[in-house]
């Protein structure tokens, strides 16, 4: 046994498994201009949380073009955010001012993000202020370019609106929703999916649709792919969004939350055998319950657990802070340490057919009885498993890097390799 490829199998172990969350109610309130309101993004969001099921109950304030300054002013914003308790409050500003200068900036922008934030906080200290990152225009800010250079271009003017959204999320201990980050993934590695109008400003609801998705990924803290609610666009569209939103937020959501109190009962784990390591995303004043699946529970942040013999079990993680409580629950396998671990590229390798558009076909030899097939994405969840019995399996994934493990009855061995779907 080629020793790298075990150590290999103990890595690719600690991988998020299959993880989901109760049936989630939140209310939100979004405050910004035209960026929110073209195509009807909050329907879209909801109707998105209702096919995961989810409950979103929302309203807006929204005029076209507005600042947060003019917002910090404006009577229906204020007389809305103190109409209730809200879970979160949606911040998103003029798509412009953020782009600016430091300087301006400065003065422009940043003390009016902290007015309205401190606004939303004297109505209900719960309340979490989630700002909305957006996206820079297709060409750069045209305008403004002769007065600032840094936004002659879509990269530029995209890297001051990350860098002016991430210090207002620190200053006023909030949590962020990346969708111009994601914006920048999608025009990267998919230009083919057009994301904005004719205007080189607003969204196609292509645009819409992947803004939605990273919402719903910062507030209810699960994957949008596979969801049967595409917003009218096409499947194979649509879940390249799905996946593009599900990677930038929630591979990287310490990084997007890591301010706020906004618990996330998202965990990992390490499994070495039957011993099983859990280690959940850390937030200030956090409470955990872990219920292992086996009748054991915890209250310990990064609890060890031995499991009395391999198996599947469901793990189920309470987070909860003074304000909200979420659980997770997440199916998680130990295995007997007698099992050993080998690479597919040994005397009987399976064999895997592109056929075009993520098509592929797995082909498995003869000579070794393989039983199970899992796949998992990149952040190591599992997003497909199959049994096989030796029967070819062809099936459609969005174009990407993958991890598949095959188990085999026949020599008791898990076998890994990558996977690169074109």
């Amino acid at each position: 046994m080629n020793f790298q490829f075990k150590k290999y199998l103990l890595i690719i172990i600690t991988f998020l498994l299959a993880q989901t969350s109760q049936a989630t109610t939140r209310k939100v309130l979004f405050i910004g201009d035209s960026y929110i309101y073209v195509n009807n993004m909050p329907l879209i969001l909801q109707t998105l949380a209702a096919a995961l099921g989810d409950t979103l109950i929302y309203q807006e304030s929204d005029p076209g073009g507005f600042t947060f300054a003019q917002h910090s002013t404006y009577a229906p914003t204020i007389s809305k955010i103190f109409a209730q308790q809200w879970d979160v409050v949606v911040l998103q500003d003029q798509s412009e001012e953020p782009a600016f200068s430091p300087s301006q900036v400065d003065t422009q922008v940043y003390p009016y993000a902290h007015k309205l934030d401190s606004m939303i906080h004297v109505n209900d200290n719960c309340t979490q202020t989630l700002f909305l990152m957006t996206w820079g225009h297709a060409n750069g800010d045209t305008p403004n370019c002769p007065v600032y250079p840094v936004v002659c271009t879509y990269g530029g003017m995209q890297e001051r609106l990350r860098e002016s959204y991430l210090q207002m999320t620190q200053d006023n201990k909030a949590i962020v929703g990346p969708v111009g980050v994601a914006w920048k993934e999608m025009r990267d590695s998919f230009p083919g999916i057009w994301l904005y109008q004719a205007d080189s400003t607003h969204p196609l609801v292509t645009g819409s649709y992947l803004e939605a998705c990273v919402l719903y990924n910062s507030i209810f803290h699960k994957k949008t792919t596979g969801t049967t609610y595409i917003a009218g666009l096409s499947a194979s569209d649509a879940g390249t969004i799905q996946h593009i939103a599900d990677k930038v937020t929630l591979d990287s959501i310490k990084q997007w939350q890591q301010y706020g109190h906004y618990p996330d009962a998202n965990f990992t784990y390490v499994a070495s055998g039957r011993q099983v390591a859990f280690s959940p995303l850390p937030t200030s004043n956090t409470k955990y319950v872990w219920k292992y699946g086996d009748g054991g529970t915890d209250t310990t942040t990064t609890p060890t657990h031995t499991y009395a013999a391999s198996g599947v079990y469901i793990v189920s993680h309470t987070a909860t802070t003074s304000c909200f409580s979420e659980t997770i629950t997440n199916t998680i396998s130990t295995y007997n340490t007698g099992i050993t671990a080998v690479n597919t590229n040994g005397m009987y390798p399976i064999k895997i057919a592109q056929n075009g558009n993520g098509n592929i076909t797995f082909l498995f030899p003869e000579e070794e009885r393989y039983n199970t097939l899992e796949i998992f994405d990149v952040s190591g969840r599992l997003i497909k498993k199959y049994t096989v019995n030796n029967h070819n399996i062809s099936d459609n994934l969005v174009p990407g890097f993958y991890v598949y493990r095959a188990y085999s009855l026949q020599t008791n061995s898990l076998f890994y390799d990558k996977l690169i779907v074109r």
